[in-house]
C-alpha cells in the first residue's frame, strides 16, 4: 500500500485525488493521506474530503510517505519537489489509467500524465512534467524536468522541450523543433523554429 500526500490544495490537487481515486479503483495499493499546503487557511480542516495536513515540513506523516506536486507553476512545483525529499519521502508518478504511454518510453518521477494524453515510443520525459489531459508527445521526443504540457498542446515527434517549459493549451510544437528551458508557448501557439531559452511564443511563430 502507498501512502501518498497530494502537496497542492486547489484545482489541480483535486484534479490528482480524482485520478488517484480512479487508479486505486481498478488496480487499489493506494491511499490519500491529504493535502499538504503553504496557505495559512489550509493549515487544518477538511478540503475534497480529504485532511489538510499543513506544509511540507509540518506534517505529522511518519513512515513511508509517497508524494505528488499538484501545483502548476513550473518553478514552484521544482522547488516543492526539493522539500519533499528532503523530509525523505518519495514522488509518485500519477497516470490517468485512459492515458496512452508507450512500452519504452521513460517517465521521470513525480509525473502527471492526465487524461487521454498519448505519450510515443522513444519519447524521454523528466522529472516532475506535466503532461495534461487531451494532450500528446511524439515519437522520440523529449521533454525536460518541470515542464508543462497543457491541455490539448501537441508536442510533435523529434522535438527537444526544455526545463520548466509552459506549452499552452493547444499550443503546437512542429516535428524536430527545440523550445529552450523556461520559455512559454502560448495557447494555441505554433513554433514553427527554434525557441531560445526564456523566449517566447504567443501566436503562429515565424
Amino acid at each position: 500500500m502507498k501512502h501518498v500526500i497530494i502537496i497542492g490544495a486547489s484545482g489541480f490537487g483535486g484534479e490528482v485525488a480524482w485520478t488517484l481515486t480512479r487508479i486505486a479503483g481498478s488496480a487499489g495499493g493506494i491511499k490519500i493521506m491529504g493535502f499538504c499546503d503553504d496557505a495559512p487557511e489550509k493549515k487544518d480542516g477538511v478540503w475534497q474530503g480529504l485532511p489538510l495536513l499543513g506544509s511540507v515540513e509540518s506534517t505529522g506523516c511518519g513512515g513511508e510517505v509517497w508524494f505528488h506536486v499538484a501545483v502548476g507553476g513550473n518553478a514552484a512545483r521544482e522547488r516543492l519537489t526539493a522539500r519533499a525529499r528532503a523530509r525523505g519521502w518519495t514522488p509518485l508518478t500519477v497516470t490517468d489509467p485512459s492515458a496512452v504511454v508507450a512500452a519504452d518510453a521513460r517517465i521521470g518521477d513525480g509525473c502527471y500524465i492526465g487524461a487521454g494524453a498519448v505519450v510515443s515510443c522513444g519519447t524521454r520525459i523528466g522529472e516532475g512534467v506535466i503532461i495534461n489531459h487531451q494532450a500528446t508527445v511524439g515519437h522520440d521526443a523529449a521533454v525536460d524536468a518541470f515542464a508543462q504540457i497543457c491541455p490539448g498542446a501537441r508536442v510533435s515527434g523529434g522535438c527537444r522541450i526544455g526545463a520548466r517549459v509552459l506549452l499552452g493549451s493547444n499550443a503546437v510544437v512542429i516535428p524536430c523543433v527545440s523550445v529552450g528551458s523556461d520559455a512559454t508557448v502560448g495557447a494555441s501557439a505554433v513554433a514553427l523554429r527554434g525557441v531560445p531559452d526564456g523566449g517566447g511564443v504567443v501566436r503562429i511563430g515565424r
